[in-house]
């Protein structure tokens, strides 16, 4: 792995709201933080923790404009302290995505691992287990939470 780290959405919530495996991605993060490698969020994962955290800080899994403040910010205050924002090239992103039951998420941090010849840090998914492309893949917690 040369290339840093690419953080998938689970692992971005589990960092935020102290799951289960939180550590293990604080640590990788504060690698990240303080600049000895680098880390990647893809747009579309950046999406999903936007909207899931929106719906966890709203009323009865609903966003407000609360919520929506909350999500910004955190998305923010993560690209502020270097986690990049990054897009994935959209054809590489379908191509994993035919190949298998992978969400359309997951398969763009898949591709942008592949790009950025990153290790991708995911939870306990078993949508990584077959890939059409050969990724570094390192799994914060072993199990579902």
């Amino acid at each position: 792995m040369s290339g840093g780290y690419v953080f998938d959405t689970e692992s971005i919530i589990a960092f935020l709201y102290n799951e289960p495996g939180h550590e293990a991605v604080a640590e990788l993060l504060g690698e990240v933080f303080t600049g000895d490698t680098d880390g990647f969020l893809t747009e579309t994962n950046a999406s999903e923790v936007y909207y899931l955290v929106a719906r966890f800080e709203g009323v009865d899994d609903a966003p407000t404009d609360a919520s929506l403040r909350a999500a910004d910010r955190d998305v923010r205050a993560l690209a502020r302290q270097g986690l990049e924002l990054a897009v994935a090239d959209w054809r590489l992103a379908a191509e994993v995505k035919a190949a298998g039951d992978i969400s359309l998420a997951d398969a763009y941090a898949v591709a942008l691992a592949y790009e950025r010849d990153a290790t991708l840090i995911t939870g306990a998914d078993d949508d990584f287990d077959e890939l059409p492309i050969e990724i570094d893949r390192r799994q914060f917690r072993d199990s579902a939470v």
